[in-house]
């Protein structure tokens, strides 16, 4: 049965670098900003409370680390989606999942074929951190005096 409505489609290839660039205008033009997403549920460790943490670059400090990758010239990497606020290179974040707390020694933002030190990364970025020794895929990093417990990635 047809509905008459339509559905975007776009055709690519990243081995052949064709079509990418389109996918990301047509990211930027149809999808949610980071900001205007639905808040992102997660536990309060010290209640067992459900809390709703806001996208904003206000706020305390909290992500979820969802990739980690071995690099040979800077050690491990931790990949981490900024939920809320921000955070500077040589800062120190509390992993929740762990109960520790690891200082982060720099923040790469990374591209296909090079990465770029930057000073600070905001609500809504994916950056890798260097200098994380006990962080796993899955858990929280966040601000100690107002820990999360972000749900994980499946």
């Amino acid at each position: 049965c047809l509905n008459m409505s339509l559905v975007t489609m776009l055709c690519g290839s990243s081995f052949k670098n064709k079509g990418v660039q389109t996918l990301l205008d047509a990211v930027i033009d149809y999808l949610p900003a980071p900001t205007e997403v639905v808040d992102i549920k997660g536990i309060d460790p010290k209640s067992e409370e459900e809390v709703f943490v806001k996208s904003s670059d206000d706020g305390e400090f909290a992500g979820l680390a969802f990739k980690i990758m071995t690099d040979p010239f800077v050690g491990q990497l931790t990949f981490v989606r900024v939920y809320r606020g921000k955070l500077e290179s040589g800062s120190y974040v509390y992993n929740s999942t762990k109960d520790k707390k690891e200082r982060v020694g720099r923040l790469l933002k990374m591209h296909s074929n090079k990465r770029e030190d930057i000073k600070e990364v905001y609500a809504g970025e994916i950056c890798a951190f260097v200098g994380l020794k006990d962080t796993l895929t899955g858990d929280t990093l966040c601000d100690e005096k107002n820990a999360v417990v972000l749900e994980r990635m499946e």
